[in-house]
């Protein structure tokens, strides 16, 4: 009778444990756990923006009018001073015609005047009069040579012709303002990027470029801060960047670009994977039970995060906790990496 007593005890004592086990454990969600891994964490700063000649000018036009010449095309190479197109000059160059006509008409009553006067045969007023007269057609001939001059646009520098507003034609009409024609060195490129504001105090010269356009789907091309405008636009709350590019690069003058500036570089960081942040925290495993973690984020990539502090290399981390999770919940790890 004893024995099958103390047995009967201990049946029910290996029951009520395997009841423990199975509500401390069995119940107990099972969840993916990894470590911490070491590797290299990369700070970037976005930014967007085109590629434009380093040294180029745009040639515009103030005065509205049909055009009669355009001696120029989209590739071609021109000097300082060469002229690109016409306008209509006509009605300037009879201006210029009278005017220099009556200039010299000034010029000889000036030069008799003179005579008269060394000669006491006029007064000294009559030949002021003569003076005025000669310096008002003077004035009046050089003003309308400029404004015969603002009927030929020239290039200002040395260079290609990037552009040529809508292949330009005779025939086309110019307007006040309108930019016609686009010349540069094609050679020498970079990009106008436009910062937030919020970063671009850690924006600086030297900093490395990561560059991609959509002419190059999945490449990244490299170029480097030059120069970092000293204003920033107010209502875009934008500064503007230049990215200087090497000599080989295969972007063209023209192209939209998305930049990320490496700001900071760390070789041997603590990283993460992203789908273990919840916030600014992480889930780690703590004899058994789920413990929510404050960290101090660095870097956030695409796939990882880099720790800066809050975790060490030996803690284990739940990778995607599941919802429902709460500080001190029973886990059971599942794996780790």
């Amino acid at each position: 009778m004893r024995q099958r007593t103390i047995w009967g005890g201990g049946v029910a004592l290996a029951i009520l444990l395997l009841a423990a086990v199975y509500f401390l454990f069995l119940r107990a969600p099972a969840v993916q756990t990894a470590t911490p891994t070491r590797g290299t964490a990369v700070e970037a700063v976005y930014a967007t923006g085109t590629v434009e000649p380093v040294a180029y000018a745009r040639v515009g036009t103030k005065i509205s009018g049909r055009l009669t010449e355009v001696l120029v095309k989209e590739g071609e190479d021109v000097g300082v001073g060469q002229i690109l197109a016409v306008i209509e000059p006509r009605e300037e160059v009879s201006r210029v015609q009278e005017l220099d006509a009556r200039l010299k008409l000034a010029a000889a009553e000036l030069e008799r005047t003179r005579s008269l006067r060394r000669s006491g045969h006029v007064s000294t007023s009559t030949l002021d009069q003569a003076l005025t007269a000669h310096a008002a057609a003077d004035a009046a001939l050089k003003g309308a040579k400029a404004r015969l001059d603002e009927h030929f646009l020239t290039a200002p520098i040395a260079g290609t012709v990037l552009r040529s507003e809508n292949q330009l034609k005779i025939g086309d009409m110019a307007q006040p303002g309108q930019v016609l024609f686009m010349v540069g060195d094609a050679a020498a490129l970079q990009i106008d990027a436009e910062v937030d504001e919020e970063d671009i105090l850690k924006v600086a010269r030297e900093q490395n470029a990561l560059i991609r356009a959509d002419a190059f789907a999945g490449q990244v091309l490299d170029g480097t801060v030059s120069g970092i405008t000293p204003h920033g636009d107010p209502v875009a709350r934008t500064y503007r960047v230049y990215i200087e590019l090497p000599a080989n690069t295969p972007l063209v003058s023209g192209m939209t670009t998305e930049i990320n500036i490496v700001v900071r570089r760390e070789e041997n960081a603590l990283l993460v994977p992203l789908s273990a942040m919840v916030g600014t925290s992480v889930w780690a495993v703590e004899e058994g039970r789920a413990r929510l973690q404050p960290v101090t984020l660095g870097a956030v990539g695409s796939t990882e995060a880099e720790i800066v502090s809050g975790l060490s290399d030996d803690d284990i981390i739940i990778v995607d906790p599941p919802a429902g999770l709460a500080e001190g919940k029973r886990v059971r790890p599942r794996g780790g990496s």
